[in-house]
């Protein structure tokens, strides 16, 4: 198939993506490279932890590549629910407002959580008006390339040495489209255990089971029509059978069974390391570029581990009232502006402002921990640039699961792990750092706060039954003289 790439087009968004922030040498014309790659599976849902490992940039900056360069029409996003069973690309998006908080995978017939943690998986296809591929028709694919590469996932690690896919095709007797009209038969070898089959075009699951005591069955003829498979659900005895697929709907039909041994025990997938939806939303670019992004319904996304850290300034209503609401806020404004640039090189990202406070989440507390000792260090230095102690920064730190919700057309954090790190917060006094014992712990942090003054205690929070062991860290900070 023929190269067709829309030259101008595409020149003018790498001339745009240029532009839009400082790059690593030479970064902007590597992603052309991979636009104008051959083998066209290379644009198809492209993962951009990889992509940054085989180019030798950092994971963050591959990231903002992708999502500058989507923001721009390059790239197109895509949401994946996965089943971490089987692999399968359970749901696809183009928008995060499309994932709900539970799915079901038909091939190993679970119900699941839609933890953004681990089973929300985001990658990026080219944009059909840059240069369209096959992957954009998946009615233009072979079977199998439907079933192998559109719907798994490509990060599925070998197993032994061998593929994935390729055990796929040996667990499959059966990967046939049929069409409306048409019959198709199988020849099927039955051992033991039982037969998974799931129709990914007409969103449907059948299965047989494999049992002694079931009549002998020669053929077992399963009819499509009204866009289900009948009989759902059959027993074969073991030996051999054809088995018979009659499409007597007006659509296609896409069934694929797999041979499930009875010593089968749902073992799960590995991964190779893939941009996460927590990660997604926890990166600054994500929240600047896509802020219509919002989750729909009252339930939100679950989220397993999220770091927040809360600010506050000391006597912020003294300040508008000793130098003004004006000069107070531009202040406060500017003091915004170096929190900000703190959290964002540090992998975080700011979730709101509150009044005069701050809430950033961050995937890993260890990155929470340096923002929090650099913005002390920060707000030091904007005190001795204007000649006073007008900012006094306060601070705390958990970790723990939220709920991702949308709340006033952002997406926020919900949970009790949200309002514990308020209220630590809440502890800190002038120039103080509060952790609980979970942030604290995590790997990293004690190196981190090497040659800083921590002390532990045990507080008793609101809202909170049992007291909290909590850490004050007064980190070694040069105090900007207060004039007398």
């Amino acid at each position: 198939m023929a190269i067709v790439i829309q030259e101008k087009l595409l020149d003018e968004k790498l001339a745009q993506l240029e532009k839009a922030r400082p790059w690593s040498p030479r970064l902007v014309s590597k992603l052309e490279s991979l636009v104008r790659a051959e083998d066209e599976r290379q644009l198809f849902r492209v993962n951009p932890l990889t992509f940054g490992k085989e180019k030798g940039i950092s994971e963050a900056e591959s990231v903002d590549l992708f999502l500058h360069a989507t923001k721009l029409g390059l790239f197109q996003m895509n949401w994946h629910l996965l089943c971490p069973g089987c692999g399968m690309i359970v749901e696809s998006f183009g928008s995060l407002r499309s994932l709900g908080p539970h799915f079901h995978c038909q091939i190993c017939r679970v119900d699941l959580e839609a933890t953004l943690d681990d089973f929300v998986e985001v990658a990026f296809t080219i944009s059909p008006e840059v240069r369209p591929i096959r992957f954009h028709d998946p009615s233009k694919l072979s079977v199998e390339e439907f079933y192998l590469q559109n719907e798994l996932s490509h990060n599925i690690l070998p197993v032994g040495g061998r593929s994935f896919v390729d055990e796929i095709r040996e667990m499959s007797p059966v990967f046939a489209y049929v069409e409306p009209g048409e019959t198709k038969e199988f020849p099927i070898q039955a051992t033991d255990g039982f037969f998974s089959g799931t129709d990914r075009l007409l969103r449907q699951e059948f299965s047989f089971d494999v049992v002694p005591e079931a009549p002998p069955t020669p053929r077992l003829t399963i009819k499509i029509e009204g866009g289900h498979y009948d009989p759902p659900h059959a027993k074969v005895p073991p030996g051999r059978f054809t088995l018979v697929f009659e499409n007597r709907s007006d659509r296609r039909a896409a069934p694929v069974v797999l041979e499930v041994g009875a010593t089968h025990e749902g073992a799960m997938q590995e991964f190779a390391p893939f941009l996460t939806g927590k990660q997604v939303i926890s990166t600054q670019t994500f929240r600047d570029l896509f802020r219509t992004e919002t989750i729909e319904g009252a339930e939100g996304l679950s989220v397993k581990d999220m770091t927040v850290l809360f600010t506050d300034l000391k006597g912020s209503t003294a300040l508008y009232d000793r130098i003004g609401d004006l000069k107070a806020y531009a202040m406060v404004r500017l003091h915004f502006d170096r929190l900000s640039r703190v959290v964002r090189a540090n992998n975080g990202a700011i979730v709101k402002t509150i009044g005069d406070a701050v809430m950033a989440s961050f995937l890993h507390p260890v990155d929470a921990t340096r923002t929090a000792l650099e913005m002390l260090e920060e707000i030091e230095a904007f005190n001795r640039e204007h000649g006073s102690r007008e900012m006094i920064l306060k601070i705390g730190i958990h970790r723990g699961p939220s709920i991702v919700v949308t709340l006033n057309d952002r997406l926020d954090y919900f949970g009790q792990a949200i309002n514990v790190a308020a209220r630590v917060q809440g502890l800190a006094d002038a120039d103080e750092i509060f952790l609980t014992a979970a942030v604290r712990n995590a790997p990293g942090v004690a190196e981190v706060l090497q040659g800083h003054d921590v002390v532990e205690d045990l507080a008793k929070l609101k809202g909170v039954e049992k007291a909290v062991k909590v850490y004050r860290v007064r980190p070694v900070v040069k105090k900007t003289a207060v004039p007398a």
